[in-house]
């Protein structure tokens, strides 16, 4: 409302009907003004009905620093966090209590003070500044183009594309039962891919549990060849032809897997003139044996030569094997790349227990370092690994160990989330109007779109005052890093579908709201299952916290009220299962649920809004 205009623009602000945004910086004045008009709306002209779309919130030109420093323990957060506080109180009446208003922050730039004449270099300022990515949610709020292809599909048809939808995720959330022959080409794969063209991997690939890191092993052996694997995870002018082949793998592997890993083992072995490779089960056996005998690394190293070469069919059971394999292949002129997984089953006490710490340490930084001084590079490794047990092995240097595989980590974050969504929902044969090819080069904004016959555009009717879809999908999967893991994601997909089938209201969409908001709790338990299963530190924490009375288990609440050590925090933090703000603890959608945790009145707009600044630093 600039001055002036203020006749034209009462009508406006008046009328529920209209979507207001209130811009605001962070000045005294500004604030109080700000303050007073939403409460004025909020006698006048609140949004009521459910067709009366909610206000947005935008505080501008937010220092720097202020910004870098709102999600930790900072006194410059007041700043920013007080003013937003009060800004949110003063709208509880317009908007209601279990409602929330969107709030964007977008910050100072200098470069904005004074503005070209020519649009386009006007625009390109704005790009600059971050300004245009910080207001895309504000494009959710836009009507659907009018003729934009929704789906209208009669009920059997709608009936049996959920149960499609149904069936196929059902086979991918645990990638153990190797059904699924297909795989997305995410970032991460691409990278290994692009950068392994001429010459094998030798590299480890980090994730955690649920991120794809079974899966990814699977398609790897699937094909057999890393040429073949590098084509179809879009490398092009791929001149490396290697043999591939398994040598450790997951003991959760069913029985489909299980048959695959040998198989291609032993295709490996003779497609290489060698015979009887041992089996996953006796190299395993090995390690165990080769536990008690408190190796240095320098002997790991070589136990880990010869278990690839036994792995192989290369002189089985003789010490030394593995220094010949390398000459024997150099000779023979042919390459090899073996695939390892499972860690976790064998080093368990990883955390503790300095023997598997060496093992792991020789595994992931000396035998790869060894591999690439041979001559020629004729034998690669992919090791599949947690980030917390190369955090455990690594003691020196652990973040340097950490960031010089970044490039291939199995991470998500919403861009590629959605790119899996739509891939799974294209494996269905779900009309997204858009293809498996195309999807590689969508952003955000255009994945948006197309994924609205799946779950449409918002939790309810396009004028609805309902959550996006695809943001909430997001932030409810999501903890305070950012981060998405896969599974979750295809397991929300399936719990949703398999709610879906039997419903006849909605004939626009495949997944129905109710069915979305009821995957999140099983969704929240299966993961915290699963967490458990990987890092005794967090589940100690979680027993605990599952031990408080329902009263205690309220958002937000301090360290004192849960009667967390500093440690015990610190854990919950670095895992992203909680953030701090000020003196309070916040915590995402994906544990809270699981962990039997309530929203108090201010919570519940907070959570949400620190779960899209975490998604904003993770994207």
């Amino acid at each position: 409302m600039r001055a002036g205009l203020s006749e034209l623009s009462t009508g406006l602000l008046l009328d529920p009907r209209v979507h207001r945004i209130f811009v605001t910086t962070l000045s005294g004045q500004s604030i109080s003004g700000t303050i007073r008009l939403l409460e004025l709306l909020g006698e006048r002209a609140p949004s009521t009905r459910d067709t009366d779309p909610l206000p947005t919130l935008i505080i501008s030109q937010v220092p720097k620093d202020v910004q870098d420093t709102e999600l930790l323990p900072d006194p410059n957060k007041s700043l920013l966090s007080e003013p937003e506080k009060r800004l949110i109180e003063s709208a509880k009446f317009f908007i209601g209590d279990n409602r929330e208003l969107l709030r964007i922050i977008t910050g100072f730039d200098r470069n904005l003070l004074v503005l070209p004449s020519m649009w386009e270099e006007v625009n390109t300022r704005l790009e600059r500044s971050g300004i245009v990515d910080a207001v895309r949610p504000l494009l959710d709020l836009l009507p659907a183009k009018q003729n934009q292809t929704i789906i209208k599909e009669s009920l059997p048809t709608l009936k049996s594309q959920r149960e499609t939808l149904r069936d196929i995720t059902k086979k991918l959330v645990f990638a153990e039962t190797a059904e699924a022959e297909d795989f997305l080409a995410t970032i991460p794969l691409r990278h290994l891919a692009s950068d392994h063209r001429r010459q094998v991997p030798i590299t480890v690939v980090v994730g955690a549990k649920g991120s794809g890191k079974t899966d990814t092993f699977l398609q790897i052996i699937r094909r057999e060849n890393w040429q073949t694997f590098a084509e179809d995870a879009c490398a092009t002018q791929v001149q490396i032809n290697a043999f591939i082949c398994p040598v450790l793998a997951s003991k959760n592997l069913e029985t489909p897997a299980i048959q695959l890993v040998g198989e291609v083992q032993k295709k490996t072995a003779q497609a290489l003139g060698f015979d009887n490779p041992q089996s996953i089960q006796s190299l395993r056996d090995h390690i165990g044996d080769f536990c008690p005998l408190n190796l240095h690394e320098g002997q790991w190293r070589e136990r880990w030569l010869d278990l690839i070469a036994w792995g192989v069919g290369f002189q089985p059971h003789k010490e030394g094997a593995g220094r010949a394999l390398t000459e024997n292949l150099l000779k023979t002129q042919q390459r090899l790349l073996v695939i390892i997984d499972g860690l976790e089953d064998l080093f368990q006490n990883f955390a503790s227990d300095e023997t598997q710490q060496t093992a792991l340490r020789a595994l992931i930084q000396e035998v790869p370092e060894w591999l690439g001084q041979q001559p020629g590079r004729p034998l690669g490794i992919i090791i599949f690994i947690r980030r917390d047990m190369v955090l455990a092995a690594v003691r020196q240097n652990a973040a340097q160990a950490i960031a010089r595989y970044e490039p291939y980590a199995l991470k998500w974050n919403r861009e590629e989330a959605l790119k899996l969504v739509a891939w799974v929902a294209t494996l269905s044969n779900i009309p997204l109007n858009t293809n498996i090819e195309r999807l590689q080069d969508m952003r955000e904004e255009k994945l948006t779109q197309v994924l609205i016959p799946l779950w449409g555009k918002k939790l309810g009717s396009d004028t609805s005052k309902e959550a996006a879809s695809a943001r909430f999908v997001i932030a409810a999967l999501s903890d305070f890093r950012g981060q998405i893991q896969s599974r979750d994601l295809v397991r929300l997909l399936h719990l949703a579908a398999q709610e879906s089938v039997n419903d006849r209201r909605y004939s626009d969409r495949i997944l129905i709201p109710a069915a979305i908001r009821a995957a999140l709790p099983e969704c929240s338990t299966k993961k915290i299952e699963e967490i458990e299963q990987e890092n005794t530190a967090l589940k100690d924490v979680f027993t605990k916290l599952r031990e408080l009375f329902e009263e205690e288990r309220k958002i937000p609440f301090t360290r004192d009220q849960l009667r967390l050590t500093v440690e015990e925090m610190k854990i919950l933090e670095d895992n992203g299962v909680v953030i701090r703000e000020k003196d309070d603890y916040y915590m995402p959608e994906i544990f809270r649920l699981g962990l039997g945790f309530s929203l108090t009145a201010t919570g519940r707009p907070a959570v949400m809004s620190l779960a899209r600044r975490a998604a904003k630093q993770g994207a």
